[in-house]
């Protein structure tokens, strides 16, 4: 049975994007707050874990690692088995981690990206879909306070297209802003061009990240499960996201039964 609707099929595939309004609920948006406010004070308390710590951006990889909650996010039942349905049943997680953008720092044009053009060689990307991006907003997002930004349809342009060259992300022809309230998800092609953008509001922005590949993708750098994670993983699906399944061989997993029901519990 598809889980997409016929709209948000065409969509995605016309646009490489697609917006799901409030897939948190107000007690699973506290739960999942609650968890990344730990997470946020462990790392800082610690300067030997890895991550990004710049002005205009913050990064905690292996997000999953620091919370329960945070790793049960990797299987929600209103944004992953959209993703699923998209990649395929032999989906598997590439990287996973916790954006912040505080107010203030500045960000040019060079941002402008896809993630998969060079990352990914030998692949007609135009024609495939080797990863999708997961965000979920844990602060309301507005236009000018960093949200991302994404170019609708290149994800569909022959890898050799130019980017064409802007001072700021903002400054992009045709640029859309994923604006947001908290609890909400948005996801993207890998391949479309997107970008960060400045933030010049007044409320730091948190965005959770879940990037969901191919089982037979290696996982990134500082994103491998630990022995702990890996433990943790005690189903089929968990597992395979992880890696932990034979990339080529096997049945895939199946999604959970009830999992509305255990999620977050």
């Amino acid at each position: 049975m598809n889980v997409l609707s016929d709209e948000q099929r065409r969509f995605f595939d016309a646009n490489g994007y697609l917006m799901i309004l409030g897939a948190l609920s107000a007690a699973e948006l506290a739960t999942v707050r609650t968890a990344a406010e730990e997470a946020e004070a462990r790392w800082r308390a610690d300067p030997a874990l890895p991550g990004t710590r710049i002005p205009e951006f913050e990064e905690i990889p292996a997000i999953m690692e620091y919370h329960p909650a945070l790793f049960d996010l990797v299987e929600h039942p209103a944004v992953f088995p959209l993703i699923r349905e998209l990649l395929g049943t032999g989906i598997g997680l590439v990287d996973h981690a916790y954006y912040i953008t505080p107010p203030g720092g500045l960000i040019d044009g060079t941002a402008w990206h896809t993630d998969v053009r060079t990352r990914v060689p030998g692949v007609h990307h135009a024609g495939s879909t080797m990863m999708i991006r997961a965000m979920f907003a844990l602060t309301d997002i507005a236009a000018a306070g960093g949200a991302t930004l994404v170019l609708p349809g290149t994800h569909r342009q022959p890898d050799d297209t130019p980017i064409p060259a802007v001072a700021t992300p903002e400054e992009m022809p045709g640029a859309v802003a994923l604006t947001c309230e908290a609890g909400s998800a948005y996801f993207f092609n890998g391949n479309l061009l997107h970008a960060p953008s400045n933030n010049r509001g007044t409320v730091t922005r948190r965005v959770l990240l879940y990037n969901y590949g191919h089982k037979w993708m290696r996982m990134w750098r500082d994103h491998e499960p630990s022995p702990g994670l890996a433990a943790a993983a005690r189903t089929p699906m968990r597992r395979q996201l992880l890696g932990l399944t034979p990339p080529y061989k096997g049945p895939d997993a199946k999604l959970s039964l009830g999992l509305q029901e255990t999620i977050f519990l």
